[in-house]
């Protein structure tokens, strides 16, 4: 039998745009996953490998107002519970 392989970490980050016209662009960077048509917003996944790299090349497009990255790979997901 194979090893299972290994799934790559991913990272999710928002980004606002100016116009929903140019989005299609974003697809060349990460993994688009959800546009909002009303808030004007995509949402893109991409590997956690290397994501601060894409995260500037995203920034620098003339079209993108603000960009917004999950904090959810950084946050510790174990919890203690409460003794008394």
């Amino acid at each position: 039998m194979d090893a299972p392989s290994k799934l790559n970490e991913r990272i999710g980050f928002v980004v606002y745009v100016n116009s929903l016209k140019q989005v299609k662009a974003l697809r060349r960077y990460a993994n688009l996953y959800f546009v909002s048509k009303r808030e004007k917003y995509a949402f893109l996944y991409t590997d956690l490998e290397g994501h601060e790299a894409i995260l500037e090349q995203v920034k620098a497009l003339p079209f993108v107002e603000s960009v917004v990255r999950s904090e959810r790979p950084f946050i510790s997901e174990t919890y203690e519970t409460k003794s008394k």
